[in-house]
């Protein structure tokens, strides 16, 4: 309940499955067995992840005088709780296991005249619309930290109900081998029970890793034991790393 009153001020994509919105809530009640109903697939979310690294903000030369207007009632996330998040979260320096990428290479990048470098959202892979109440800023580039913070807040929107959610983003050879690893050691993260991720990579960027992430992730056909689906924004890859 809380949470919805964050966001009361914006709203997310209209066709993507939101129970008791867009969806009657009786529907998804049997969707953990997805085995015995061919039509569940309708029923998945299909996000993207990404950070814009144009997005810059510098420190504000008078901090006294700043009044917070809508602070976690629109697309950003509440301040106070995610900064508090970032400063109880120790996560290792990152090393990406496929090539060198941009997002992870700025990590470790200086910019201490920059109050943000960037920020990171989560949106609706079809259409584009992000998620209410998950974009966040970046401290040091594109970092773990602040993308599941992103992810976490995203997957408690309208979700109840909602078993399976196809993932994009650029890195997520490299981003999703701890993930579910990270959120049960973190106290300030938390993932709806049950629900099963499944990552991709844009084709556009699958084209720049390893050869191994393009048979994992390139987003052509997918095939799961519950169904196949093919679309232009489709996922290659399983969800256990």
């Amino acid at each position: 309940m809380y949470f919805h009153i964050l966001c009361l001020l914006v709203l997310f994509c209209p066709t993507c499955p939101q129970p008791g919105i867009n969806v009657y809530p009786e529907a998804t009640d049997n969707l953990l067995n997805q085995d015995t109903d061919p039509c569940s697939w309708k029923y998945n979310w299909t996000l993207i992840m990404d950070g814009n690294f144009k997005a810059e903000h510098l420190y504000d030369r008078r901090t006294d005088g700043q009044v917070w207007l809508m602070d976690g009632l629109g697309f950003m996330v509440s301040w106070l709780p995610y900064h508090e998040y970032l400063a109880a979260s120790h996560y290792p320096i990152e090393r990406s296991s496929c090539n060198n990428h941009k997002a992870v290479n700025q990590v470790n990048s200086s910019h201490a005249w920059l109050e943000a470098t960037g920020i990171g959202a989560m949106a609706c892979a079809c259409y584009g619309c992000f998620v209410p109440h998950s974009v966040v800023d970046f401290q040091k580039g594109e970092r773990q930290v602040n993308m599941d913070y992103s992810l976490a807040n995203a997957l408690q929107y309208n979700m109840q109900g909602v078993c399976c959610v196809i993932s994009f983003y650029d890195v997520n050879c490299s981003y999703m081998r701890k993930l579910r690893q990270r959120v049960g050691n973190n106290d300030f993260l938390k993932f709806p029970k049950d629900l099963e991720i499944i990552p991709g990579i844009g084709i556009w960027h699958v084209h720049g890793h390893q050869p191994q992430c393009f048979s994992r992730y390139a987003p052509f056909l997918w095939i799961h034991p519950r169904n196949v689906i093919a679309t232009q924004t489709g996922a290659a890859g399983l969800s256990d790393e």
